[in-house]
């Protein structure tokens, strides 16, 4: 038997179901995500996501409903509130995210994570903004920011709760 076609999805396929022409497929994967997939080209469309581990924490941006920010034991997601649908997923490889906000002023998307530390991300790419090292020694399990956005308060797994103050370069 020789191969025609093939292709790849994020997770393991664990189930299988075509469209009654049999054009077109849908494949579920361990990931917890949900591929249209055409039976010629075997392109795979991703057309639903969730997580598929526990959800730690969900934040909305200050005063703004239509999006609200997800994080799990392996990325922090960005969702549309009015279609569920995914809009950003961001990972950092072998890390939980506990803790997700976004800065009052919407130009950042702060998060907390099993390393100690504290990660800012750009909201449009995901790209890392700063990093703050050695926020908490056992995780950084809670934040919040102030209204005027120039500190950022954090709880850890230790039981203590620190303020930081953002500059332009510290």
């Amino acid at each position: 038997m020789s191969l025609l076609a093939k292709s790849d999805v994020l997770g393991g396929v664990t189930s299988l179901t075509f469209t009654g022409d049999f054009t077109h497929f849908f494949a579920g994967t361990s990931q917890c995500n949900v591929y249209w997939v055409d039976t010629e080209k075997l392109n795979p469309e991703l057309r639903n996501t969730c997580h598929y581990e526990r959800i730690n924490d969900i934040a909305f941006p200050y005063n703004y409903s239509d999006v609200f920010a997800t994080c799990s034991a392996c990325d922090i997601r960005i969702w549309n509130a009015k279609n569920r649908q995914e809009l950003l997923r961001i990972q950092v490889p072998n890390l939980e995210s506990h803790c997700v906000t976004f800065m009052n002023d919407g130009k950042s998307i702060l998060s907390g994570w099993n390393d100690g530390k504290i990660r800012a991300f750009l909201p449009q790419s995901g790209k890392l903004m700063y990093v703050i090292s050695d926020a908490h020694i056992h995780g950084v399990t809670a934040i919040t920011t102030t209204s005027d956005c120039q500190k950022i308060i954090s709880g850890g797994n230790e039981g203590e709760v620190r303020v930081w103050r953002i500059g332009k370069q510290t």
